[in-house]
């Protein structure tokens, strides 16, 4: 079976957990209503201060992050397989475990985009802040730049947590966290000290979010692209993690015949 065999069917069984993750109804009245008051929280919190600017840093940053949050449930998902028995039929199949397990999770990426989106076009004019047509396309845009860049950091994860499953969310939770605190999204990266900045600059997400900020403020397109082109070229390095992780896990299942490293 060839790759572009796998990938469609690999991504049509991504379709049919997504269905199974989530309803209609449960994503517009569960997961929805959750977004949408998380952003409005830590929006408000700007608004408190009487900050306009604030205000926006905190929309933005809390609106694009739900694309950044659900990509990396691909930790959790990438080990779905393992739940399911038929991850050491992927280790022993012919085409392989990298991408399989790389398109596994995809449907993260929908699920964020739209998200995030909707949390940021819909709550914007709340908040006082003025996005015209172009400006909300260029956002779009960029939250699913963020959202597939992004993927490639939950599923170095997700390697990790086929080892070590019991700990698939620790790996996740730990990783947002450090992003979260680190990459723009709650206080600029400025703030940090350069060795601290430095590290931020290594996730795609603090790029993503920073492209976003650029394309609604108006700023040059050069600089929006630079960012964008940093977003991808650090995603590729997440990505070349994740896949050779991936490949020593199967090789090593391979050789010994088991998928269970003693966590």
């Amino acid at each position: 079976m060839n790759a572009i065999a796998v990938l469609r069917q690999t991504m049509w069984s991504g379709w049919t957990d997504l269905r199974i993750v989530y309803t209609p109804t449960t994503w517009a009245f569960g997961w929805m209503v959750r977004v949408l008051c998380q952003v409005v929280f830590y929006s408000t919190l700007g608004a408190l201060l009487g900050d306009p600017e604030r205000t926006r840093f905190l929309l933005v940053g809390a609106a694009v992050f739900i694309a950044v949050n659900e990509t990396m449930m691909a930790s959790a998902s990438t080990t779905w397989e393992r739940g399911s028995g038929t991850l050491s039929l992927l280790a022993a199949a012919p085409a392989g475990m990298v991408v399989v397990l790389a398109a596994r999770s995809w449907f993260w990426i929908a699920s964020g985009t739209l998200s995030a989106s909707i949390a940021l076009l819909a709550l914007a004019p709340f908040f006082g802040v003025r996005l015209g047509f172009g400006d909300s396309l260029a956002a779009v845009a960029l939250i699913l730049l963020t959202a597939l860049t992004n993927y490639a950091v939950g599923l170095c994860c997700g390697s990790l947590s086929l080892r070590f499953h019991r700990l698939r969310n620790v790996f996740s939770n730990i990783t947002l966290l450090t992003m979260t605190a680190v990459c723009g999204v709650m206080v600029p990266t400025s703030f940090w000290p350069i060795g601290v900045q430095w590290f931020a600059a290594v996730f795609p997400a603090a790029h993503g979010l920073e492209a976003v900020r650029l394309a609604i403020t108006d700023a040059a397109p050069t600089a929006v692209l630079a960012e964008a082109a940093l977003a991808v070229g650090t995603s590729a390095a997440w990505l070349a993690l994740a896949a050779a992780s991936l490949w020593w896990f199967q090789t090593n299942a391979r050789r010994t015949g088991s998928i269970d490293f003693g966590d």
